[in-house]
C-alpha cells in the first residue's frame, strides 16, 4: 500500500462512523492499512491529525502532534486514560506535564521532557512551582493534598490572572 492508497483507506477503517474496527483484522486490505501506518511515519502523523480533527482536539494547544493525539486517546473499552494499557501518554495540566503511565493501578507516570515519537521538546513542569506556591500560601501538598484549594488541582493555578504572582525566596 501507498501513501495515497492509505489515506483512501482512512474513510473505510478509521474515518467514518461505522468504521471496521480493530477488530476486524482478518482481511488483507486492513492488514496492508495497518502495516503501511506502522511503517511510514508521514502516514501515521497524517493519521494522527485526522483523528484529532474527529475529536474535535486543536493540535496547535500542544508541543506536538504526537502529544496532542496520545493526550487526548480514549478507547472504547476504557473511560479513564489510567485503566487502558493503550493509552501511552497522560498529561497532568495540574503541573503541565507529560508522562508515560506505570501501571501499578495508581496514577503514577514517569515523567518525560521530550516527545517520544519527534524528540519535541514538552514544557518545563510547573510542579515545584506548584508546590513552592502552596508552601507560600500556607498548604502542606504532600502531607495534605485534600486541603488544597480546588484551582490548585487544575491547570487554574497558572492560567488564571487573577492568582497572585507570589514572590518566592
Amino acid at each position: 500500500m501507498n501513501c495515497e492508497q492509505f489515506k483512501r483507506s482512512y474513510s473505510k477503517f478509521d474515518g467514518a462512523a461505522n468504521v471496521i474496527h480493530w477488530k476486524d483484522i482478518e482481511t488483507p486490505e486492513y492488514a496492508s492499512y495497518s502495516d503501511h501506518m506502522q511503517d511510514c511515519h508521514e502516514c501515521r502523523d497524517w493519521f494522527q491529525t485526522e483523528q484529532l480533527k474527529d475529536w474535535k482536539i486543536d493540535a496547535s494547544a500542544y508541543p506536538c502532534i504526537h502529544m496532542a493525539y496520545h493526550a487526548n486517546y480514549r478507547c472504547a473499552s476504557h473511560q479513564d486514560a489510567w485503566e487502558c494499557p493503550s493509552s501511552l501518554i497522560v498529561y497532568v495540566d495540574q503541573y503541565d506535564e507529560y508522562g508515560i503511565p506505570i501501571r501499578d493501578g495508581g496514577t503514577s507516570y514517569w515523567k518525560i521532557d521530550c516527545c517520544p515519537w519527534c524528540g519535541h521538546a514538552l514544557p518545563q513542569s510547573k510542579r515545584e512551582l506548584w508546590m513552592q506556591k502552596l508552601r507560600a500560601l500556607g498548604h502542606d501538598p504532600m502531607n495534605h493534598y485534600d486541603k488544597i484549594p480546588a484551582e490548585y488541582k487544575s491547570a487554574k493555578w497558572y492560567k488564571d490572572d487573577h492568582f497572585p504572582d507570589l514572590r518566592l525566596v
